[in-house]
C-alpha cells in the first residue's frame, strides 16, 4: 500500500494573487475552491475533486526562477502557443523529440512553467 495517494496541490508564487487567479481561470479554465489569507486554490474545471490543484500564494518579492517547477499536458501545444503569444507572455519555440512536443512561458506573476505534449493512449 503507497503511504500517499496523489499529488494534492502545486504552490505558485505571485505578488497579486488576485490577478493571478482571474489570468489563470481566463487562459486555461480553471476555478476557484478556496481562498484563505490571500492563498487562492484553483482546479482545471471538470477535472475532478481528486486532480491536483493548483495553489496562487502571496509572495512580496517573486523567487528567482532556476528551473521550471511544474508541467500542463496541452492536446493542442501549438493552438496554446499561439494563445501565450497573442496573450503578451514570453514563449519560447515549440521543441519536439521524437512524438514529444515542450516549450516554456513564463505566466502573468513571472514563474516559468512548461507544457508538453505526447500521443495518449
Amino acid at each position: 500500500m503507497a503511504l500517499i495517494s496523489r499529488i494534492d496541490t502545486i504552490f505558485v508564487p505571485a505578488a497579486d494573487t488576485e490577478a493571478a487567479a482571474h489570468w489563470y481561470a481566463r487562459m486555461f479554465g480553471f476555478e476557484e475552491i478556496f481562498r484563505s489569507a490571500g492563498h487562492i486554490g484553483m482546479r482545471i474545471v471538470g477535472a475532478g475533486r481528486t486532480s491536483t490543484a493548483l495553489t496562487l500564494i502571496p509572495v512580496d518579492k517573486m523567487p528567482d526562477q532556476t528551473y521550471v517547477a511544474f508541467n500542463f499536458f496541452a492536446p493542442d501545444p501549438q493552438a496554446l502557443h499561439t494563445a501565450l503569444t497573442d496573450d503578451g507572455r514570453e514563449v519560447t519555440a515549440i521543441n519536439a523529440n521524437g512524438a514529444m512536443s515542450w516549450f516554456d512561458f513564463v505566466d502573468i506573476a513571472g514563474n516559468r512553467v512548461n507544457v508538453c505534449h505526447f500521443p495518449e493512449s
